[in-house]
């Protein structure tokens, strides 16, 4: 059977040509989102990777300046487990002595022998540290009976750890309500040479969840890196029995 002229007109041929037109740019704008969307989630995993290598990093540093810094060494060996002050205002120095209560700073990276370890949005390391565990404190910490655990560490469902003894988060980009500035000081690596510049303050610079702020001790908080808007905080902790 023939086709008329009529069932296949020029504008039909028209129309066809197109909807295949339409079809192709529909399956490109596709692609581009979907290759889009791909380099953007491997983007913010390899950020994500890279924080929690140097969060490591620094956790592994903090154990061995414990296991090496013992001023009051026997001739047998360490004696006890003191861990590093926090720095203050952000040269990578601890700040000692740091009182008797626990104490919150940036991590000393200098004293503990690292560069400026520092997260994904380029902020360096907070760093907390138990009262126990300190220079100066009443009771050393002696290895064979290590003082308790000061800290705990939660997420949203469950305790994770009562036997935390040190903390370090990675405080990631600003939030809502925070403010980085280092005026009235000078900036340093990580903060400002004036120890009550906004950006010195823990919170400027760590989250609350469920009730409990990362910005102030003993409990504190974790969750999975998500796209919130009101938490963002990484950490690694250190419990007693890894010093």
């Amino acid at each position: 059977m023939k086709l008329s002229a009529k069932s296949c007109s020029p504008k039909q041929h028209q129309r066809g040509a197109v909807l295949i037109v339409l079809i192709l740019l529909m399956v490109l704008a596709f692609s581009t989102a979907l290759l889009t969307g791909i380099s953007s989630t491997h983007t913010k995993l390899a950020r994500s990777a890279q924080s929690l290598s140097n969060l490591a990093e620094a956790k592994t540093a903090v154990i061995a300046y414990a296991r090496l810094s013992d001023p009051d060494k026997s001739p047998t060996g360490l004696q006890h487990r003191y861990l590093p002050c926090p720095d203050t205002d952000g040269d990578g120095l601890e700040e000692t002595p740091c009182g008797t209560p626990s104490a919150e700073g940036w991590l000393p990276w200098q004293t503990l022998g690292l560069p400026p370890l520092r997260d994904a949005s380029g902020s360096c390391f907070r760093y907390y540290i138990s009262s126990e565990y300190k220079q100066g404190t009443g009771v050393p910490p002696l290895t064979s009976a290590l003082p308790p655990a000061e800290f705990t560490l939660s997420n949203s469902d469950q305790l994770i750890s009562n036997n935390v003894v040190a903390i370090i988060f990675a405080p990631n980009a600003v939030l809502a309500g925070q403010i980085r500035g280092t005026e009235p000081g000078s900036p340093t690596e990580c903060g400002s040479t004036a120890p009550g510049s906004a950006i010195n303050q823990s919170q400027n610079l760590l989250d609350s969840l469920a009730g409990i702020s990362n910005a102030s001790a003993p409990d504190f908080i974790v969750a999975p890196e998500g796209n919130s808007t009101t938490f963002n905080d990484l950490a690694i902790w250190i419990v007693r029995t890894e010093l």
